[in-house]
Order: structure tokens, then C-alpha cells, then sequence
């Protein structure tokens, strides 16, 4: 994941690591509702640095693939409209005090209560997805005074 504007680099390599799930709702294959929405394209932009067009044309034959971008503005106005970063749902009281106490981040929260449930032990809770990097992107962005009209790069090598 890269940051460009025209064909100069204004950030090279911002994401090292993996994260299977964020990348995957990037991608538009992921289950996240938020990322339907999601204002990307395929491809690379037109004016892109060398090293980029290199990747591109040579995608097949030496592991790259999924190429997107996304212009900085735009996602900024995604992420601040639809929030992928949070989450909610109904958690047991013992969750919930994990959660307080323990830093414990529900896997698969209730959306909606069953009948069977006991509503006295349940609770609606919002909490930060730790496994949506959405966040840490817009941080990211404004941190380092990256303006609206750059260029978010983003494609994976195996």
C-alpha cells in the first residue's frame, strides 16, 4: 500500500503485514456491509511512479495481483460516513465485564436477541473492530497531512 499524486510516491509501503480480513473487504470479497459502499477501482491510476506500472504489467508472471486505488478524499468521506472500525451487538454480562476489565473483543456479538435468551444477562455494547485497519488509515492520513486529492494504492504479492 502506497500513497501517490501524479507519478511521484508520497509514501511508499505505509502497510507492512498482513491482515487477510481487512484486505479481503478492500477487495470488495469480504463480509463487512460497510466495504459494499467502499469508492475503490480496479487497476492503477493512470499517472503512476515507475515501480507501479512495473508491478502492473508484470502481475501474472511474478505473483501480483488485485490491484485498487482509492483517491484520499474519497476515503476519508467513506470512513467518516460508514465507520467500518465499529462495531455492536448483544454480549453476555460476562463478556461485557471482559471486555471492561480485560480488553476482550466479542468474535461474533449477537445482532439481534433470540428468544431464547435470558435479556437479563444481555447487554448492547459498541466496541472498536481491532481487525478492521480503517482506522489506522484515516489516522494515518491526517497524521501525516496527506491532502484529498493523493492517491491510495493498494495490490498484494504472495
Amino acid at each position: 500500500m502506497s500513497i501517490i499524486k501524479d507519478d511521484k510516491f508520497i509514501k511508499e509501503n505505509i502497510f507492512i503485514g498482513r491482515n487477510s480480513e481487512w484486505f479481503s473487504n478492500l477487495q470488495g470479497k469480504g463480509g463487512k456491509d460497510e466495504y459494499d459502499y467502499f469508492p475503490s477501482n480496479w487497476g492503477i491510476p493512470k499517472k503512476a511512479p515507475k515501480e507501479i506500472r512495473e508491478d502492473f504489467d508484470k502481475a501474472n508472471d511474478c505473483g501480483y495481483y488485485d490491484f485498487h486505488y482509492i483517491v484520499a478524499g474519497a476515503f476519508c468521506e467513506w470512513f467518516n460516513k460508514y465507520r467500518p472500525d465499529l462495531e455492536a451487538g448483544w454480549v453476555s454480562t460476562y463478556d461485557k465485564w471482559r471486555m471492561e476489565k480485560k480488553g476482550y473483543t466479542p468474535e461474533n456479538p449477537q445482532h439481534c436477541l433470540e428468544p431464547e435468551d435470558r435479556i437479563d444477562d444481555m447487554h448492547f455494547v459498541e466496541y472498536q473492530d481491532k481487525y478492521d485497519c480503517s482506522l489506522w488509515l484515516y489516522n494515518y492520513l491526517i497524521d501525516n497531512e496527506i491532502y484529498a486529492d493523493a492517491v491510495i494504492v493498494y495490490y498484494f504479492n504472495c
